[in-house]
Formats: C-alpha cells, sequence, structure tokens
C-alpha cells in the first residue's frame, strides 16, 4: 500500500496535467466563462428578466471557471491564488442564493439542494468569511426543510458522504447547535475525521493537531473519483476545506492552532491556512445582483 506522501505525489502530479491541460482549452473558457457573461448574465442585467431562472446556473459555471484557475496558478505556480479563489468563492455563494431565490418564488424552475452543497459552507470558513458560511447553512437548511429529500434521502451506509456531513458536524459545533438531521450519521462514523470533532476546540493545540494529522492523512488517501471515495471531487484534492474550517473555527474562538506541518497542508500552496482573504468586488456581480434583487422580490443582499 502506498505511503500518504506517494500518494499525494501520484495525485500532485495527475492534477498538474489535467487542470493544465484543461485551462488550456478555449472551450471551457468559452462554456464555463464567457457564455454565462454573454447569453445570460449580460441580457438579464439589461432588461431584469431573460433567463432569470438561468442565473443561478451561470453564476455557478463561473465560479467553477474562476476555481480551475485558482487550481492552476496553486498547481502549476506555486503561488497562492488569492484573486481566483477569492473570485469563485463570492460567485458560488450568489450561485446558491440566487438559486434559493428561484425556488421561493412562484415558479421555481426544478432547483433543489442535495446534500453535496454544504460542504461549501466549509469552503466559506476557509476563505474566512464567517458571515456567508453561516447565511449559506442556513440557507441551505430552509430549503432541506421544504424539500421532500432535501438532505439527500440518501442513508450514510448506502452511500457515504464524508464532507458534506462532516460540514454540517463542524457548523453544528461552531453554532452550539444540537439539531439532528434525518439520515445523519453519528460522528464516530466519519472515519478518522472523527477526532477532528472530538477535540475541535481542546484548549490543548497538541491534542487537536494530533486528531488534524490524522483527518490529513485520511483526506489524502482518500481522494479519487468514485462516489464511495471519501474525497471525490478533484477540485478539493489540494483545496481541503474541512481542515481549514477547523482551523478557522479554533482560530475563531481564540484558540492556538499547531504547527500546520503535516503531508497535505505542503503539497500546494491552497492546503494551507491562510488569512482571511477580502471579500472581493466584481462590477458584473453586483450589477447581477441589484438586478436580481428587484426582479425576484425574494432577494437579501446583506450579507
Amino acid at each position: 500500500m502506498p505511503s500518504v506522501e506517494q500518494t499525494i505525489k501520484a495525485n500532485l502530479n495527475q492534477e498538474k496535467r489535467d487542470i493544465r491541460d484543461w485551462v488550456a482549452d478555449s472551450f471551457n473558457k468559452e462554456i464555463l466563462y464567457d457564455e454565462p457573461l454573454s447569453e445570460t448574465i449580460e441580457p438579464f442585467v439589461r432588461d431584469g428578466k431573460s433567463e432569470k431562472k438561468l442565473v443561478p446556473d451561470a453564476l455557478g459555471s463561473i465560479a467553477s471557471w474562476h476555481m480551475r484557475m485558482a487550481m492552476d496558478k496553486s498547481l502549476n505556480e506555486a503561488l497562492y491564488p488569492a484573486d481566483e479563489i477569492a473570485r469563485s468563492g463570492i460567485y458560488r455563494f450568489w450561485h446558491y442564493e440566487c438559486a434559493h431565490a428561484v425556488m421561493e418564488s412562484d415558479d421555481p424552475a426544478g432547483y433543489k439542494f442535495p446534500m453535496r452543497p454544504f460542504t461549501d459552507v466549509s469552503t466559506m470558513l476557509a476563505l474566512g468569511w464567517l458571515s456567508h458560511a453561516n447565511r449559506l447553512a442556513e440557507t441551505i437548511f430552509d430549503r432541506w426543510d421544504a424539500q421532500t429529500d432535501g438532505n439527500g434521502a440518501v442513508g450514510w451506509k448506502s452511500l457515504p458522504q464524508y464532507l458534506p456531513w462532516l460540514s454540517v458536524k463542524l457548523y453544528k459545533a461552531w453554532r452550539e447547535s444540537d439539531e439532528t438531521y434525518d439520515l445523519e450519521p453519528d460522528d464516530g462514523e466519519l472515519g478518522e475525521f472523527s477526532p477532528l470533532l472530538e477535540t475541535l476546540f481542546d484548549p490543548r493545540p497538541r491534542i487537536f493537531g494530533e486528531a488534524l494529522a490524522k483527518a490529513a492523512d485520511f483526506h489524502a488517501s482518500g481522494c479519487g473519483t468514485d462516489d464511495y471515495d471519501v474525497v471525490n471531487e478533484e477540485e478539493l484534492w489540494f483545496f481541503p476545506v474541512e481542515l481549514l474550517a477547523a482551523c478557522r473555527l479554533r482560530q475563531q474562538r481564540g484558540l492556538d492552532l499547531p504547527p500546520l506541518d503535516y503531508p497535505l497542508f505542503n503539497a500546494t500552496p491552497l492546503c494551507r491556512f491562510q488569512n482571511a482573504l477580502p471579500v472581493p468586488f466584481d462590477e458584473t456581480l453586483a450589477k447581477l445582483l441589484r438586478a436580481y434583487a428587484a426582479a425576484t422580490n425574494k432577494f437579501d443582499l446583506k450579507v
């Protein structure tokens, strides 16, 4: 069985090749960035009506484009992609909020929130955007309450979803919530992520550090593209949002962090714990959100 270091090296080499090939293909930018702008967002901003129900998907596509730019910069240039990852984060956040506004309307367009989006609550925490993390969690929980299959309707033993459920549990620990959800696994069912929950707010950084090291190795060893892999979204292989979120929550409580010198944290700049990023201003997004608020009457711009 390969060591954690060998697994990280193999995945890192694969990701470097795959993401560089991806960004070099102009078709991807056309589909994920240029097309949503020219065919969805810009017409809607002009008249406040065109393609209203497609706006959330367009924002999601633009978020994906910036995410891949961030991955390329981190993997192949060894730079922390502050602007790219922040733009990906803010577009992703408003993707969910716009979708929620459509769901709340009298023409819901078939949108639903399954289990996986809750991982992005950890993404918001990883970026240091606590208000956005809280707002996104409340938005997703609200839809879960309204949907017959709101939390994914997939039992843990049928298909374990580690990152979403760990994100739920980290959020609950942060907000000191004892709420339980249908199909929620026990804390002890999350493999080597479980000690992370047990020690999250332990005042001894060494104890938390031991659990974080196990969780980092679990993350690195569990990367893959199969539904049953621990981390089955390639964009999160070297952006361990659940681990960065745990560190952020300790920081928010005023608790010391251990030295973060585990193999995963040293793999790429995007893996490292950073100071909170400024929430970026994006002129296109700002125009769109004002128009969307006027068009839906269900949209709160304050975060």
